[in-house]
């Protein structure tokens, strides 16, 4: 029997077209020629929609997030892009109608009555394709160990870490901290595990290695100022010839500054410092911190485009965006 992205490749629309038509779905913004298409070829491949594709909430979105509750209070980057999605989905005829949290193990059976999915955070292969077996409709946000191929949007921080270190070698800047947490993936068990990879910290390592006389001291560990504060005396203590650090974000870096400034280390004078984020409180700190702006907001939002292109058009190609981020200097780079 004919699947419904095959007949979708030769009416040549989104499987979210097909679906659409097939529950007379009254918001489905296509041409008469086009409905008329996919129904006659619906009839002519006597395709039959599988049992998970019966009843649908037509309009309804599922989010589905690696964060509990309470570690999303506590992280302003994560809180902004729900924010962005529930915005963008708030001006179109969709909406977000659940969020799973993945630790909670979501009603697998729910998944394919939802119009589309909306993963946010870093879930790996098994978990995304367990889902997309249920529902073909998602987009992945921020997800840094997912290989599929699948629509997804993402903050391009390998291109925003290659600008912190071009910088800084512009200056004659050799000797580099960088303090980093680690991912933490949800797997198909909803067990948390820590993949080694991290974009920011893979560009900075390889644009050190490639570089004659330049030294990168690394600790990765938690997103938190305190862990940014042990992390940042530690090398102090150990390296004291470091001139500039990278903080992977926002909190990390505030534990960074409170660390040199007990130290009596002068920013920007002796040691430089650079954060990712651009966080609310970033201008207020003394020094005002030098950090990355990333479009959290958009991210949410472009994702949410995505998703509805996908479902009311009658282009069906993966889409994959990246989003440039801006570096916002203040008082701790010269």
């Amino acid at each position: 029997m004919i699947s419904i992205r095959q007949l979708a490749r030769i009416a040549k629309v989104s499987p979210g077209v097909i679906s659409r038509v097939l529950n007379e779905d009254p918001t489905l913004s296509v041409s008469d020629s086009t409905r008329k298409r996919v129904l006659t070829l619906i009839k002519q491949y006597n395709y039959q929609p599988t049992k998970h594709q019966g009843k649908k909430w037509i309009n309804s979105l599922c989010v589905i997030t690696t964060l509990t509750e309470a570690e999303e209070v506590n992280d302003a980057y994560f809180r902004l892009i729900f924010q962005g999605v529930s915005e963008a989905a708030q001006e179109t005829d969709f909406k977000i109608k659940t969020i799973y949290r993945l630790q909670e193990k979501p009603k697998m059976n729910d998944i394919p009555k939802y119009a589309g999915l909306i993963l946010i955070g870093a879930i790996d292969n098994q978990v995304v394709q367990s889902f997309r077996d249920q529902n073909e409709h998602l987009v992945l946000i921020d997800n840094q160990v997912n290989t599929l191929v699948a629509n997804r949007v993402d903050p391009d921080v390998s291109g925003m870490a290659k600008t912190a270190f071009q910088r800084f070698m512009d200056q004659g800047i050799k000797e580099f901290g960088f303090v980093g947490g680690r991912l933490s993936s949800v797997g198909v068990q909803g067990q948390v595990s820590h993949p080694e990879k991290e974009d920011r910290l893979d560009t900075f390592q390889q644009l050190s290695e490639a570089e004659a006389g330049v030294t990168l001291h690394t600790k990765i560990g938690e997103w938190s100022p305190q862990f940014g504060y042990d992390s940042a005396t530690t090398l102090i203590q150990e390296h004291p010839q470091i001139q500039a650090f990278v903080a992977a974000s926002d909190p990390i870096a505030l534990g960074v500054l409170r660390a040199l400034h007990d130290l009596k280390v002068s920013v920007p004078n002796q040691v430089q410092v650079i954060g990712f984020d651009d966080l609310n409180y970033s201008k207020f700190l003394i020094p005002r911190l030098s950090t990355f702006r990333i479009p959290t907001k958009e991210i949410g939002s472009e994702a949410v485009r995505i998703l509805v292109h996908e479902l009311t058009s009658d282009n069906s190609n993966i889409r994959q965006v990246q989003l440039s981020g801006k570096l916002i200097e203040r008082e701790t780079t010269i």
